[in-house]
Order: C-alpha cells, then sequence, then structure tokens
C-alpha cells in the first residue's frame, strides 16, 4: 500500500467545489503551566501549550468534521485557529420565502443526530470533547450534511486550563458543568437540546440571563437527587423554570403522541436529556438506539429549510463576518477545487494572506483608551454600586468567525493561468543539475549518465562559479542559458501520472517521457533564488501539486521524487518528500509501537535533560506535546540500537523530524533510523573517538584541496576541527542552526552523496575565510565560542554542491564511512576481483599527519585531462616509464619553481612518489596549489590502469631549465624533466 495514500494533507476531495476557510482568534493565559512547573522543567508558556496541543487536531478526518488547517501566534498571545468552513449551519438554515413554516421531519432530525453523534463518538475515541456544541457550531456542507466546527477549542486548551475565559454556551450546559465535571456526556446533553429547538422551532430557554439558566440547571439537579427514579421533566414546578412551554410539551409527552417515529425520536431526546450522567446515553448508547434501527439514513439533498423565531440563546452565538466582497469570489479556473485545505490556506499566504494583520485592518482589535477603562462606580451607603465598568473589548474572548477573502488568490492564478496560455514554451526541466563545464568534471553523475546525456548537455563558461549541480546554480546565475525542450532521461517510468490544476493541462517530460502525464504549467521562475521561489504562489502551485501527485503514488513513484527533490522541495510537504528520499516504507506504525519506550537503557538522565532544551524557540518544540514526542522518540532509538548509546547532540538531530512529522512519530522515527546510518555511521558508538578524529581529518584533507590558502594558515596557527567542528558532525549542523537553515541545508543532504556534510562545513568557513585569514588563534577561538558567525544558508548550500561536484570520491572515503548497499544478484555472480595493497583504507593515523588528501587511482582517469601530475620519483625511474603529460621535478627545489607551475592553471595536481609524497603534497598545499593530492600507490597502482587515455608512457622524456623563464625570480637556475604530451613552460 502507498505509504502517504490516508495522508490528509495530500487527500483530493473531489466533492469540494469552493472550499472555504475561516478564522477564529482568542488570547491564551499569562499563567505558566502548573503542573510543569511543579515538575522542575523549565516554564512554559500557555501559547506554546495550545499550538502543541493543536498539532492533533489537524490529523482528525472524519466526514461531519470541519478540517483544522493551522494556528498561528499573534502578538500578546493571541491565538488564530484556521479550520474549514461553511456557510450554512443549524442555526442559519432556514427558506427565506417561507411564511409559514412547516416543522421539520423526523427523518431530517434523525439523519442530522446520527451524523452528530458519529463525529462526537468520532472525537471521544481520539479524546475529545466538544464541549461547545451549539447550532451555530454545526454546519452543513452543501449536500446539507453535518459539520461539526469548533471542537477543538476545549482539547487545545488542556480542558480550559490555558485560557482565562469558560468554554461553552450557558444554554447548551449540561447540570454537572456546574459542579465543575466536565466528560464526553455533557456533548450528549447539548445534542439534546439542539434537536428538541430544531424540532420545536423555538429555543429551549426563555431568558437569556446566564444567572437564571444555571439556576434552572441547579433546580433540576437538586429535583433528580430528592427522586432519582422520576423525571424531573414531569415534576410539578417544572413551569416555574425558564423552558419555553413548547419545549416542556415536547418532553412531557402532552402533544400528539400517536406518531410512532414521534414517540421514539422523544424518548431518544429524553434519555439525552437525562440529568443524571451515569445514566445519560453515550454516544455508543445513542447510535445503537431504538431511534435508528430499520431506518435508512438517507442522502438530505432536497430538504426544505424552514424560517423560524431567532433563538433566546443567539445573544450568546458567535457572529460570523464574511470578508470583503467575498460574495462575489469565485473559482472561475477550478484550480483550488478538491484540493486539501492545508494547500488552499498556504498558497492564500503567499498571495499575501495573513490571518492578523487582515483582523486588525477590520479594526477588531482597537483597544480602550486606558482613561476611559477607569470604573465609573458610585458606592451608595446602602452598599449598592450606581454606574457603569467599562472593560476592553479587544481583550474580551470573542468567538465571531472570520471568513478568509480568496479573492487576491484567485486573481493570482488566474493572471498566472493567462500568462501560460499565451506561451507555447515550457520553460522547465529537472534535467538542469545534469549540467556540466566542458572544462571540469562532475563526479555526481554516473558515466554511464555522462554517455547518454551528452548529446543534451549544454556547454558553460568556464570558470568555477558555473559548475553546476542543481537548479539552484542556475537560479543564481541569470545569465545562463534555459533549455527550451526537455531531454530524455533514463530514469523515466512507464506509467500515467495523473495532475490536474491551472485550468488546463500540458505534457510534462520532466516526469515521464514514456508517461501521459498532464501537470499545471510550470511558471518561467527557475532563475529566482530559492527564497523568492518559496514566495512565489504559482510555482509552488505547481511543485505542490506535482509532488502530491508522485506522494500519493510512492513507493512506486520514489525515483520521480529524488529526481525533483534536487531541484528542491516545497515546504509544506518537505516532512513527507524527506521520507520518501530516505526510502521509508513498511508498517511503520506496528514498527514502532512494538519497540519498548519505558524500559531505562541507562541514558533517560540525560535524555530528561536535553528535551526541554532542544530548540524551544520552536513554538512545537517548546510545548509539553512536543517533549513527550521528543523523548519517546530518543527512548525508542536507544531501545532499537542497543549497539550505539545516545550521546549529547542526538536531540537536536531529531528535531527537523518531529517538527515536519509532529503527527507521525513513526515516520519520524523511520527517517532518523535511515538517516544516521548514510551520514552518521557509527558516530553513536560508545567509543567513537576513531570514527570523529577520522571525519575531521578528511573535513580537513578537503578544505586542503578545496581552499589550501585557508587550510595552511589554520594549519599554521594551530586552529584544528577538533576545536569547532565536533558539534557541527555530530548534528549536522542542527546545534549551530535555526531549524529554518536546516530545513534547507537538509534538502540538499538528503539527495546528495554521504560526504555532502563535510563540504557544507567547508563552505562556512569559506564564507568568513577573509576574517579567520586575519584572525590568530585566540581570536578563532573566541569568534567559534561567543556567537556563531552569520552564514548566508542558500549561498553555502551552493558552495558546498559545486565542491562536492569536482571532488574525487576517494578523497572523501572513510573507514567508518555508510555501509555499502547489499549487491544485486548480478554482481553476486562477479568474481571478486583480488585487491592491491593501495586498495586499502588508509589508517586513520596517517590521515591525521597528513595535510593534505589521498586519491585512488580509479578515479583518476577522470580528471587526468585537468590535471598536473608531478612525479618526485628518481629521474632514472621516471624514464623507465611515467604518467602522461606529467612533469619529473625535485621535491626540495618547490619554492624555485612553485610560481612557474601556478601559471599552467590546471584544475588538479596529482603527485606520484615512492618516499616523501606526503611531505611534498603539504608543501604544495602551503604554497596554494588548489585540489591537490597524493596518488595512492604511485607508479605502481598507475600501471594497473586499464583506460586507454591513461596508460603508462614510455616516451624519451625532454629536458627543460627555468633559465629565462617567466616568474623564475631571484631563484637559481634548475633542470625538469617532462613528458612530450606535458604543457610547455612559457619562455620570455
Amino acid at each position: 500500500m502507498a505509504l502517504f495514500a490516508n495522508a490528509i494533507d495530500l487527500r483530493l476531495c473531489r466533492d469540494r467545489n469552493n472550499t472555504k476557510l475561516a478564522s477564529v482568534n482568542f488570547v491564551a493565559s499569562s499563567r505558566v503551566s502548573e503542573a510543569l512547573a511543579q515538575s522542575g522543567h523549565l516554564a512554559l508558556s500557555a501559547p506554546s501549550q495550545i499550538m502543541g496541543q493543536f498539532q492533533f487536531l489537524k490529523a482528525l478526518i472524519h466526514p461531519n468534521l470541519c478540517e483544522y488547517v493551522e494556528i498561528h501566534r499573534g502578538k500578546h498571545d493571541r491565538l488564530f485557529v484556521v479550520s474549514e468552513y461553511y456557510d450554512s449551519s443549524l442555526q442559519k438554515a432556514r427558506n427565506l420565502d417561507s411564511n409559514h413554516p412547516p416543522a421539520i421531519s423526523i427523518s431530517v432530525l434523525r439523519q442530522w443526530a446520527y451524523e452528530i453523534l458519529s463525529a462526537l463518538q468520532f472525537l471521544s475515541v481520539n479524546g475529545i470533547i466538544h464541549a461547545a456544541l451549539s447550532p451555530t457550531n454545526i454546519m452543513l456542507d452543501t449536500k446539507n450534511h453535518i459539520k461539526l466546527f469548533g471542537y477543538g477549542l476545549h482539547y487545545m486548551t488542556s480542558g480550559g486550563r490555558d485560557v482565562d475565559f469558560p468554554i461553552g454556551y450557558p444554554s447548551y450546559l449540561s447540570p454537572e458543568c456546574l459542579e465543575g465535571k466536565s466528560g464526553y456526556k455533557r456533548d450528549i446533553w447539548a445534542t439534546g437540546i439542539i434537536l428538541v429547538e430544531q424540532y420545536t422551532r423555538n429555543s429551549f430557554w426563555t431568558t437569556s440571563d446566564v444567572g437564571l439558566i444555571f439556576d434552572s440547571l441547579m433546580t433540576l439537579r437538586e429535583w433528580h437527587t430528592e427522586n432519582p427514579k422520576t423525571s424531573v421533566w414531569n415534576h410539578s414546578g417544572i413551569a416555574s423554570l425558564d423552558i419555553n412551554k413548547s419545549v416542556l410539551a415536547f418532553l412531557q409527552g402532552t402533544d400528539n403522541d400517536q406518531d410512532g417515529q414521534l414517540r421514539l425520536f422523544r424518548q431518544f431526546v429524553l434519555s439525552c436529556l437525562d440529568v443524571d450522567e451515569e445514566t445519560r446515553f453515550d454516544t455508543t448508547q445513542a447510535l445503537s438506539s431504538e431511534f435508528f434501527d430499520g431506518e435508512t439514513l438517507v442522502s438530505i439533498e432536497s430538504v426544505d429549510w424552514v424560517e423560524g423565531p431567532i433563538l433566546a440563546s443567539d445573544v450568546v452565538e458567535p457572529e460570523t463576518i464574511d470578508s470583503k466582497n467575498s460574495a462575489s469570489q469565485e473559482d472561475r479556473l477550478g484550480v483550488l477545487t478538491g484540493l486539501p485545505a492545508s494547500q488552499v490556506y498556504n498558497l492564500w499566504k503567499l498571495a499575501g494572506g495573513d490571518v492578523e494583520l487582515d483582523l486588525v485592518k477590520r479594526g477588531v482589535f482597537l483597544s480602550t483608551p486606558v482613561i476611559k477603562r477607569l470604573p465609573r462606580v458610585c458606592l451608595m451607603p446602602d452598599g449598592t454600586e450606581i454606574g457603569d465598568k467599562v472593560n476592553d473589548t479587544a481583550q474580551l474572548y470573542s468567538d465571531a468567525i472570520y471568513v478568509l477573502g480568496f479573492k487576491e488568490l484567485y486573481q493570482r492564478l488566474e493572471d498566472s493561468n493567462k500568462k501560460v496560455a499565451t506561451s507555447d514554451k515550457f520553460e522547465w526541466d529537472t534535467d538542469y543539475f545534469m549540467l556540466v563545464d566542458e572544462n571540469d568534471v562532475n563526479f555526481l553523475i554516473e558515466d554511464d549518465e555522462q554517455v547518454e546525456h551528452g548529446e543534451a548537455l549544454e556547454i558553460l563558461d568556464d570558470s568555477d562559479e558555473n559548475d553546476l549541480l542543481f537548479t539552484d546554480d542556475l537560479a543564481s546565475s541569470p545569465e545562463l542559458p534555459v533549455p527550451t525542450t526537455p531531454s530524455s532521461s533514463s530514469r523515466s517510468l512507464s506509467r500515467t501520472v495523473s495532475v490536474t490544476g491551472m485550468g488546463r493541462s500540458r505534457s510534462a517530460s520532466s516526469i515521464s517521457m514514456n508517461s501521459t502525464t498532464s501537470i499545471p504549467a510550470q511558471p518561467n521562475v527557475p532563475k529566482l533564488p530559492l527564497f523568492l521561489r518559496e514566495q512565489d504562489i504559482n510555482y509552488q502551485y505547481y511543485r505542490q501539486t506535482l509532488f502530491s501527485e508522485l506522494l500519493r503514488q510512492y513507493p512506486a513513484s520514489r525515483r520521480e521524487i529524488l529526481h525533483h527533490a534536487k531541484v528542491d522541495i516545497p515546504p509544506l510537504l518537505r516532512g513527507k518528500i524527506w521520507a520518501a528520499v530516505l526510502g521509508v516504507r513498511g508498517d511503520l506504525d506496528h514498527a514502532y509501537d512494538k519497540i519498548n519506550k519505558c524500559i531505562d537503557m541507562g541514558a533517560d538522565r540525560q535524555i530528561e535533560v536535553d528535551v526541554p532544551r532542544c530548540h524551544q524557540y520552536n513554538q512545537l518544540l517548546a510545548s509539553s506535546t512536543g517533549h513527550e514526542k521528543l523523548r519517546r522518540l530518543l527512548k525508542s532509538w536507544v531501545s532499537a540500537n542497543k549497539n550505539l548509546v545516545y550521546w549529547q547532540g542526538l536531540d537536536s538531530l531529531c528535531a527537523p523530524f518531529l517538527t515536519l512529522n509532529f503527527n507521525d512519530e513513526a515516520i519520524a522515527f523511520a527517517c532518523l533510523q535511515k538517516f544516521i546510518p548514510k551520514f552518521l555511521n557509527n558516530f553513536f558508538l560508545s567509543d567513537n573517538t576513531p570514527v570523529l578524529q577520522e571525519y575531521l581529518a578528511v573535513f580537513r584533507h578537503l578544505l586542503s584541496f578545496h581552499d589550501p590558502e585557508l587550510s595552511s594558515h589554520l594549519d599554521t596557527i594551530g586552529f584544528m576541527p577538533d576545536l569547532y567542528a565536533i558539534p557541527w558532525f555530530l548534528t549536522l549542523f542542527t546545534h549551530v542552526f535555526p531549524l529554518d537553515k536546516i530545513y534547507h541545508l537538509w534538502d540538499k543532504l538528503l539527495v546528495g552523496p554521504s560526504s555532502l556534510p563535510l563540504f557544507a562545513g567547508i563552505a562556512i568557513l569559506r564564507q568568513i575565510r577573509d576574517t579567520l585569514l586575519e584572525y590568530e588563534f585566540n581570536d578563532c577561538i573566541v569568534l567559534f565560542s561567543d556567537s556563531f558567525p552569520k552564514v548566508d544558508i542558500e549561498k553555502c548550500v551552493q558552495s558546498a554542491l559545486n565542491m562536492c561536484k569536482v571532488t574525487p570520491p576517494s578523497i572523501s572515503t572513510r573507514v567508518h564511512g555508510p555501509e555499502p548497499e547489499s549487491p544485486d544478484s548480478a554482481q553476486d555472480n562477479k568474481e571478486p576481483q583480488l585487491k592491491q595493497w593501495w586498495d586499502e583504507h588508509v589508517s586513520i593515523e596517517t590521515k591525521k599527519i597528513e595535510l593534505a588528501p589521498r586519491i585512488s587511482v580509479k578515479d583518476l582517469p577522470k580528471i587526468l585531462p585537468y590535471s598536473l601530475v608531478l612525479d618526485i620519483r628518481p629521474e632514472t625511474e621516471y624514464t623507465k616509464g611515467h604518467a602522461p603529460s606529467s612533469m619529473n621535478v625535485v621535491a626540495t627545489q618547490l619554492s624555485s619553481y612553485a610560481n612557474i607551475l601556478k601559471k599552467l592553471n590546471r584544475k588538479y595536481h596529482i603527485v606520484i612518489a615512492n618516499d616523501g609524497g606526503p611531505e611534498f603534497v603539504s608543501d604544495l598545499v602551503r604554497h596554494h596549489f588548489p585540489r591537490t593530492a597524493l596518488l595512492q600507490g604511485g607508479i605502481e597502482a598507475f600501471e594497473t590502469m586499464k583506460d586507454t587515455s591513461a596508460h603508462l608512457c614510455a616516451c624519451r622524456p625532454q629536458k627543460q631549465t627555468t633559465a629565462g623563464l617567466k616568474g623564475k625570480g631571484s631563484e637559481p637556475p634548475f633542470v625538469m624533466w617532462r613528458c612530450k604530451a606535458a604543457p610547455s613552460l612559457k619562455k620570455k
């Protein structure tokens, strides 16, 4: 089964024509959670608690519930809750043309009751009490089916503890609520009152005075206590209570009782309005009642709504305020039809929507000046007060519903569609990341792919800035050409992917050349930087639609997801795309549930210390819900990986996965299980010293390879990676950068090789290289200890990708690297190749000593055309056989000819030696030769190369002296031998 088939943010609702969203807002309490304060944890604010609790509501799916979309924290701890909204409700449903409204039929009431109870039962199973049920909060969709609204307020506020106002409407409170009890059956009482009001077309209570209503409820409670076996509705004093007479007549059965259906309905309502909470119906009993037996619950599309009197409870009902000109809003293109509510809301925000700002413009939060809030009250001698007390209405609770206006959103999408309609050019192709420079190499493309894409590769300028890998490189280079035709790709799969939107469909071979795919036309935005693309509504609409369809078909579509993820990842779907890229699959919930999360594996104490401090600026992780989830994730990881141990920093490593999959711990855990072996293999061993030392040694080698000047300077002042880089790599920068930067960094790390974090570290240093080159040891220590330098994460990613592309894989190979993938059957049948001594891993101690890296002979053929090979063997050995185009030089005279060799401008500098190779390569680094490496195995390894362009050359070397050459300076002349194919040294 597809892993994300039932994901709420991917569900297509074909019957949803014109999605409407609305917001309600309230102010959270200023008090700190008492329970957490007593437990000794860091104080958590009520807004953080509410936002953490709210996340669960987003995962609820039921046909009779309005979907919760998002929550935002505004100024002064005001929270804005966005959810699905429908124009009609039980409060609004009436036929305005009817002067003599008929009674609502029992069949309609039965349908309503069944759908309300079904929703309430679903909520109770998930531990949620509505607590605010009223006719206004019971909405009706376009087919007149029930949709409960506002059911999460009680849950997200922890039963009202995190707000300073009561939850619920007095007219629909059950008697036990007055005693401080709040159970699931309070919603059954409210359902009974609502059904009576709908049948009688009158309010249950004849007064809107809260005190009188509460007095009546307490009286009913007392009567029941005095005589539990007698119905309180037939009590002799019932007429003295503020209950509507028509309602009493119905409850007492004094009207026409010959109708069997009416009798069943009355019995059902009386069971819902049982004053005793213990004997009152629960949702299961209510749904199993005789009222629903033997009856077909039909669709109620043809119901004629009736007009009745305004109910007395209207005075405490929420107000619905539509946005300006929203009545004329229309999705003429159908671009939002069927889209998940979360995607619609995301597009609304990209179109300029802001819930808080919209309400500010409407004057909703206008505060009363302090001088006008002073009490104007006189105390009379008899103790009575005369005058008024003025409250600040901006701080009072208001459950008014504000409908979001989509006019701007429709206009933006319609304008984009017009632009696409006038253009026949599809200006997007995800094969952009295959572009290479003809004068450089790309180790991130397999050899067969380079041949297959040879005709489609664009030739770019010869500069390091144009060493392109992903589309982001194109985005930062406006002058680069943009292909207008898609190239064929071996990644194409022969299946059909259907994506609809933007009012039309177009062929998109970037998904599959062999498929009949239809996707929205890609807007012409690839040249924009990443942060602008993430704010472009048309581009994000296209990317969301594309990835949504691919995710629905995952894992079958994993190759296409990986292919498109190399361009960029839409933020809204990032969590699921990461899981797909990592290859997460299977019954994740079952696997996660089997893990013992209660046993102490020796890490509980440290986990308890780390969890409350992990990224507390994040609203989700700052909540007790986030703490509980993070704690379970960490304990699960420790329990599932008994050969590893918990190291401080693992909590930060979990944070990105948890925040992106807050409602699905199983996926977050599965991602972590896939992520660590790939990027941090063996980092969490009990003795990880060798692993870290090797990683840092490789990091030092790569820095020497790409920035020899900076590397030699840091080496000279003794500022080693051990002093600053361990937190970087142990937490993959999550201990250094905030989560918003980590998301963008990991977007590229996940689709790249396991060595990419090393290049990210180098990119960070290169952004502050000017400062580092000026600093001494103590200055560097202060620079990294006080506060981390400001880093442009997008430039960091680009630089890392460019360096990774041109780096031979053997340079970053580690003994403790990621485990190799299991070979397929075809490879199993091959005879194992004999390993030579130079194929063995270089020891960690050797790596730590050497300043420059070593390169394997397997990588040499690819870079040989761009390399200057320096052979420092004795002249006699050089003449017997040498690498083509190589030069034989004397290692001890490097300072004499260094400037001359630099003028050759070769991209790589490879050293072949018998003895003294590491020292000579280190000297090259100190002379600032870029991309310098020592050939592991020397000429003996070179002789084994089977590549025809890299055979051992036996030509007679030519003798050349430095006398009279440019750049000689004051150094004495010396002699070097060069292969006939080697570049000639230029004379004056």
